[in-house]
């Protein structure tokens, strides 16, 4: 009996653990990855996304031989990783607040601490005098919707206007719109803050940029490269954005009982909070109550300011 030439015992397909384990080593070494778990958890994803496989099934597909088709995607898909691409970009989407949003190039790749505006929104919601009637709400900044499109999700009652001043992000917030089959109670609006806003709003939020122009040039280069920069920097001081908006805020209110809900930078909430009380108070609003909610990180992340009389205040 022959003996298998080495040849043959060469091109032998790699078992999925190794190629996954030798892609988060790479990863790593062009800090495309925050450590070791990290690196595995991208390649895990990517590999899965290439063999039409969940992560759960890569990780058990052990030292099995990857498919060869897969392993040519895989090494796509990791060459763009490498080069800094967003992994959401690659993939095509990212899990938030329970669902699954559509994103790519041309819009900002949703972050786990924004979870904290939809939790403060829907609480707002629910403690709302009309919370039995209709609650209208607005989005601004939406992006890829997932403020706007998740409190729709969850709060039934509420009316959502999704804003934007970029077309294209409004392109994948339409999209992830009829993703969830939401067209009755959401309506996506191009405009400059609340410019284009035909009513007032009972509960108004928004993730506006807030990164400063000397902190946006050091950032990773997957988001400096990559992302959209009207959607991270937020001006020499990065709160310029949100004193725009902290300007607008009385035109666009309901006249009785509103929610103000804002997420900001670390070590911006004392600032951001003074911008949006003294705007209020100077167009004759009241009564104020401020909220600052924490991010998972313990950083003051959220603000909330409440006007008129509600419930708990009475």
């Amino acid at each position: 009996m022959s003996e298998p030439s080495d040849g043959a015992s060469a091109e032998a397909p790699q078992g999925v653990r190794t190629l996954v384990q030798e892609a988060a080593r790479k990863l790593l070494l062009v800090h495309a990855a925050e450590d070791i778990d990290d690196a595995r958890l991208q390649a895990e994803l990517l590999y899965g996304e290439a063999a039409g496989l969940e992560r759960a099934q890569v990780i058990a597909a052990g030292d099995r031989p990857a498919d060869p088709a897969a392993i040519e995607r895989f090494e796509a898909f990791l060459t763009r990783r490498l080069d800094h691409e967003p992994l959401a970009y690659i993939l095509g989407r990212r899990e938030f607040y329970g669902l699954t949003f559509e994103v790519g190039p041309g819009v900002l790749v949703p972050r786990p601490e924004t979870e904290g505006v939809v939790e403060v929104a829907l609480a707002a919601i629910r403690e709302h005098p009309r919370t039995h009637r209709l609650i209208r709400v607005a989005d601004i900044g939406t992006g890829s919707g997932i403020i706007g499109l998740s409190i729709a999700q969850h709060a039934p009652q509420a009316q959502v206007t999704c804003v934007d001043i970029s077309g294209e992000a409004l392109q994948w917030a339409g999209r992830n719109m009829r993703r969830f089959g939401l067209q009755d109670r959401v309506v996506m609006l191009m405009s400059d803050l609340c410019d284009s806003l035909q009513e007032p709003v009972d509960v108004l939020c928004a993730n506006l940029p807030y990164v400063s122009t000397e902190e946006f040039e050091a950032l990773p280069a997957q988001i400096r490269e990559r992302e959209p920069r009207v959607a991270v920097e937020g001006g020499e001081m990065g709160v310029e954005l949100i004193d725009r908006l902290a300007k607008q805020l009385s035109s666009h209110l309901a006249a009785d009982t509103a929610a103000v809900i804002l997420e900001m930078g670390s070590g911006q909430m004392g600032w951001v909070e003074d911008l949006v009380l003294r705007a209020l108070r100077e167009a004759g609003r009241g009564p104020l109550e401020a909220r600052q909610h924490r991010d998972l990180r313990g950083i003051r992340r959220v603000l909330e300011v409440r006007v008129g009389e509600w419930p708990s205040q009475a």
